[in-house]
C-alpha cells in the first residue's frame, strides 16, 4: 500500500516575481513555526506574515501543509549539505578511532533528527518517509558515485575487527545502524526532550560499543580471574 505523500504546491514560479513571492511564504512559515509555534500555523497567519494576500498564496499552495512541505525540502537541502561535510571528516577519523568516529556519527544523527523534530514534530512523523535523510544521503553518494552509508560504515567496522567481537560484519552494521535509528526515532516521538541530553548521548554510544567490543572487565577482576 503506498505511504501517504504531503500535498504538492498546485505550481511552481517561473518568474522572478512569482518566485520572490513563493520565498516569501517559505520564509513566513518558517518564521511562524519558530517565534509562535505549529498550533498557529494557518495559511491567513502565513499570507499575514509575508505581506501578501491569500488568495495569492492559494495560487502556488493548496493548504499549510503544502508550504510546510516545501520549508522541510529546504531544511532536507541543508541538512544534506552538512552531511557531505561531515562525510569527509567521519572519513578521515574513521581508520583512526572505534570510538570517536562512532561518537561522531551518534553526535550527526542526533542532529539531524533534532533538526527535522524541531519546527513541526506531527508534521514530520506523518510524512517522515517523504523526509529521509538516509535515503537522501544515498541519493548524493550514489550520484557522487561514492559508497552508500550501509557500505561505508561496514567498511569502518571492519577497519577495527581486531577490536570487535567475531562474528560477521555485515550483520554487526546492520544491527548498529537499526539500534541506533529506532532509539533515535522513539526518543523523537515519545521523548523528544532527550534528544538534547548529554547523559541519553553517552547512554546511546555505551550501549553500541558495548555490543561491537569484547567485554571490558575490572583489571582486578582479570588478575583474580589468571
Amino acid at each position: 500500500m503506498p505511504q501517504e505523500q504531503p500535498p504538492e504546491p498546485r505550481k511552481r514560479p517561473r518568474q522572478q516575481r512569482s518566485t520572490m513571492l513563493v520565498a516569501a511564504i517559505q520564509e513566513a512559515c518558517r518564521q511562524i513555526l519558530e517565534r509562535e509555534g505549529a498550533d498557529n500555523l494557518t495559511t491567513a497567519r502565513i499570507a499575514e506574515v509575508a505581506g501578501v494576500n491569500i488568495s495569492s498564496l492559494y495560487q502556488y499552495f493548496p493548504n499549510k501543509e503544502a508550504v510546510l512541505a516545501d520549508v522541510y525540502d529546504e531544511i532536507i537541502d541543508t541538512l544534506l549539505m552538512q552531511a557531505r561535510e561531515r562525510f569527509e571528516e567521519l572519513d578521515r577519523l574513521s581508520g583512526q578511532s572505534l570510538e570517536l568516529t562512532l561518537a561522531a556519527i551518534v553526535d550527526m544523527e542526533i542532529a539531524q533528527l533534532r533538526e527535522l523534530n524541531r519546527l513541526a514534530p506531527d508534521f514530520y512523523h506523518r510524512y517522515q518517509h517523504r523526509f529521509d535523510i538516509h535515503a537522501r544521503i544515498d541519493e548524493l553518494a550514489c550520484s557522487l558515485d561514492n559508497p552508500s552509508w550501509e557500505a561505508w560504515f561496514s567498511r569502518f567496522l571492519g577497519c577495527h575487527r581486531h577490536r570487535l567481537r567475531p562474528g560477521d560484519i555485515e550483520l554487526r552494521s546492520l544491527f548498529v545502524r537499526k539500534t541506533l535509528r529506532a532509539n533515535l526515532r522513539w526518543a523523537a516521538l515519545e521523548q523528544p526532550d532527550l534528544l538534547g541530553s548529554g547523559e541519553f548521548r553517552e547512554e546511546l554510544l555505551s550501549m553500541l560499543l558495548a555490543y561491537l567490543q569484547y567485554p571490558q572487565y575490572p583489571q582486578q577482576g582479570r588478575q583474580a580471574a589468571d
